[in-house]
């Protein structure tokens, strides 16, 4: 079995989420360690005083607060092990997304490398990729990869491309973070849309392979206090901008 890290970035996510899903992770045999971020403490203290004694549980409180991308990366720098599972506090991944995870590392051979991304092809309850499963989008991939989704697609369907590269919630080899060079990050007003923006600068900088895995998914949560929800509005142009240069990869 391969060892995965599950890498938590949090603020405020305690009592709603992460009292009920951490019960469940600390009892899954496919999660090496556990790893929370957090911004500004209070879920911290919480975390702790709930689960006080759980080996692996590692939990850090940032200096400042760094926003929903970099605390991400820093989240997943913290990590022990090659194989990072990098999920919202607020969004939940069972058994079945770390065994699907397993069973296409091994029967792929890719234990070893070092530039994998293995995304879900549904989030429950809203967003359905299955279209998208066994493809895999690198350099030089772009541009087949969106004339094969629009062959396995009614003719009126928009693209689901942007939404997969958005989703994030994925498994992650940790190389891929730490081989990105942090002078490239500029995480101003990123907040609702860091992950096309952190997959942007993966493709054009580091190689990464992004695998879009059949049966691997997980509970995708959309609540008035989601950081898109929240900020979606105030990041809209810098959302455009990246979207657009995501769209120039071929």
């Amino acid at each position: 079995m391969v060892k995965i890290s599950l890498c938590i970035p949090t603020m405020d996510r305690f009592d709603k989420f992460l009292k009920v899903y951490l019960t469940k992770y600390i009892n899954s045999e496919y999660i090496a360690e556990i790893i929370i971020c957090d911004e500004n403490g209070n879920d911290a203290v919480k975390i702790l005083k709930e689960f006080p004694d759980v080996q692996n549980l590692y939990v850090y409180v940032n200096d400042k607060q760094l926003g929903p991308l970099l605390n991400k990366i820093k989240c997943c720098k913290m990590a022990t092990y090659d194989w990072i599972a990098l999920m919202d506090s607020d969004n939940f991944a069972d058994d079945n997304y770390f065994l699907a995870a397993n069973k296409y590392i091994n029967s792929n051979n890719l234990e070893n490398h070092t530039n994998i991304v293995l995304s879900p092809t549904y989030a429950k309850p809203n967003f359905n990729l299955t279209h998208l499963a066994g493809m895999i989008y690198k350099k030089g991939t772009f541009k087949q990869n969106r004339i094969i989704e629009k062959s396995r697609q009614e003719p009126e369907k928009v693209s689901s491309e942007l939404l997969l590269m958005n989703v994030g919630n994925y498994i992650i080899c940790k190389n891929l973070i730490l081989s990105l060079d942090g002078s490239l990050i500029d995480s101003y007003n990123t907040d609702s849309c860091d992950v096309i923006y952190l997959n942007t600068l993966l493709f054009t900088h580091c190689d990464m392979n992004l695998h879009v895995v059949k049966d691997m998914g997980y509970k995708h949560v959309v609540h008035e206090g989601s950081v898109y929800i929240k900020t979606h509005q105030t990041c809209a142009k810098r959302s455009i901008d990246v979207s657009n240069e995501y769209n120039k990869l071929q």
